[in-house]
């Protein structure tokens, strides 16, 4: 395969109908869709796609050709799916309520890739594919009524998973990706929503070791391997937290004050003691959110625009601002779910800032086109549009030195999408590599990796998207 920028961590950024029992799509039928190397579709659905139902408080599961759910045996009485353990280049695992208007069914509080697998966290449970066979490898049904959070990265094979029911979301568990065995189980504070049939979601992120919550005001470190409270950490006199974030070695929290602090203040916290070792002054967040760790970086929307700050260990370092012109929509926002950390179309490395253009229709069809924006934050100012993209909507992989890896999202019905690499000093575009179309729009709103030539995308819900989980490998 051709070469490709070495990963570099990802940034991570912060939040329908009733909530009811979990289903869930295909994922606990272990054999996804499968297509030949022709890239001839196979059946969508084929031996099937694997629904799971509450009953009482056990689960029923059905095999069903059409993917309706039906009344089916226990667990111990299913017979097995045969699978092929021989590696395939291409396969799909339909979601559930894809084509509907319930998008929390189906959608994803986060998603964790291994050497291996692709491990995807949604409302009825954790669900773990084998990437070289789309083979089902394990899945744990929620230990509640449902999940409603997790945390964003797998750091060495252990997570956690937040959930609830009757419209709390008022426990944490322990969660061991290689097995899907719940490790550990601990209740929390919970916050209820002010609105019906809507979930008020935990913020939760991870970093060396931990789980750090922040709910109602305040963080909280739990140490992942048992769930032990390691420490609390709350805003200082007259602040009050609106965001929280993390990455190695350190926790970044965005606080509002009022008089007399003289003004709103980014927080940056020691992870092994909860102390905060480094106070920096912030322009007032009326709404915000630390966009990045590392480097530390604040996303401040008021009235003149969106403001992203850049700060080192003196301070800030430098500002980009941006108005209507850029897309900053959440990717993973569904009305029915609030709280949770929401992601935007946005990279950040060193110095470079790389946004995207609001989206545009493309003349004669049914898709939108967008470009990326670089900025630099030493100067404030935009280095360039990229050129040579097709006219379609950009998912972002990751950036490093040498430019931004990206994925032309495409069309399912028309254009195909384009694995890509935007030059850091030009903004010049090169392709790397084809999808096959039916691999069109399930990018437009997801999590998208690249992983040795292979390209895993995990949409957040079915607002644009029919499949839970995309995977194909490059030639």
């Amino acid at each position: 395969p051709p070469p490709y920028p070495p990963p570099c961590p990802q940034q991570s950024s912060p939040p329908a109908p009733q909530w009811s029992a979990p289903r869930t799509q295909g994922p606990w039928n272990p054999e996804p869709t499968r297509r030949n190397k022709k890239g001839k579709t196979a059946a969508l659905v084929s031996l099937g796609l694997a629904v799971l139902l509450a009953v009482g408080t056990g689960t029923a599961w059905l095999v069903s050709q059409s993917g309706e759910p039906t009344t089916s045996p226990p667990p111990q009485t299913q017979p097995p799916v045969k699978t092929s353990e021989r590696p395939v280049s291409q396969w799909q695992m339909p979601m559930i309520g894809a084509g509907g208007s319930d998008f929390t069914s189906g959608m994803s509080f986060a998603t964790w890739l291994t050497d291996t697998a692709i491990i995807r966290v949604q409302k009825d449970g954790v669900l773990a594919y084998d990437l070289s066979t789309g083979k089902r490898t394990w899945g744990t049904p929620s230990p509640g009524e449902q999940l409603c959070g997790a945390t964003p990265d797998a750091p060495g094979g252990v997570a956690a998973i937040a959930y609830g029911e009757s419209g709390l979301c008022d426990h944490l568990a322990g969660i061991d990706t290689a097995t899907g065995q719940i490790t550990w189980q601990k209740p929390i504070h919970a916050e209820q929503a002010t609105t019906s049939n809507t979930m008020l979601a935990p913020m939760i992120v991870s970093t060396d070791g931990l789980a750090i919550t922040l709910i109602d005001g305040k963080v909280s470190a739990y140490s992942l391997t048992d769930g032990t409270v390691r420490w609390h950490a709350t805003a200082p006199k007259d602040c009050s937290l609106r965001d929280t974030n993390a990455g190695p070695g350190r926790v970044v929290m965005l606080a509002h004050c009022i008089y007399p602090q003289p003004s709103d203040l980014v927080l940056v916290v020691d992870p092994e003691t909860g102390k905060i070792t480094r106070k920096h002054p912030s322009r007032p967040v009326h709404s915000g959110i630390v966009a990045s760790v590392d480097p530390i970086v604040t996303q401040i929307d008021d009235a003149k625009g969106t403001h992203f700050t850049r700060y080192d260990d003196s301070g800030k370092t430098g500002e980009v601002t941006v108005d209507d012109e850029v897309d900053l929509l959440p990717l993973n926002q569904v009305v029915a779910v609030q709280g949770m950390r929401l992601h935007y179309r946005l990279a950040i490395h060193g110095d470079r800032l790389y946004l995207a253009s609001d989206a545009e229709n493309v003349p004669n069809s049914m898709r939108m086109r967008n470009t990326a924006l670089a900025y630099d934050f030493t100067t404030g100012r935009r280095v360039w549009e990229s050129s040579g993209t097709r006219a379609s909507r950009l998912a972002y992989i990751r950036a490093d030195d040498s430019g931004l890896l990206a994925l032309e999202v495409g069309d399912h019905r028309d254009l195909s999408p384009r694995l890509i690499h935007i030059d850091a000093k030009t903004g010049k575009t090169k392709g790397l590599g084809g999808l096959p179309r039916e691999f069109g729009s399930e990018a437009e709103r997801a999590k998208v990796y690249e992983q040795n030539g292979a390209i895993v995308i995990v949409p957040w819900s079915s607002i644009t998207a029919s499949n839970a989980i995309n995977y194909y490998k490059l030639p």
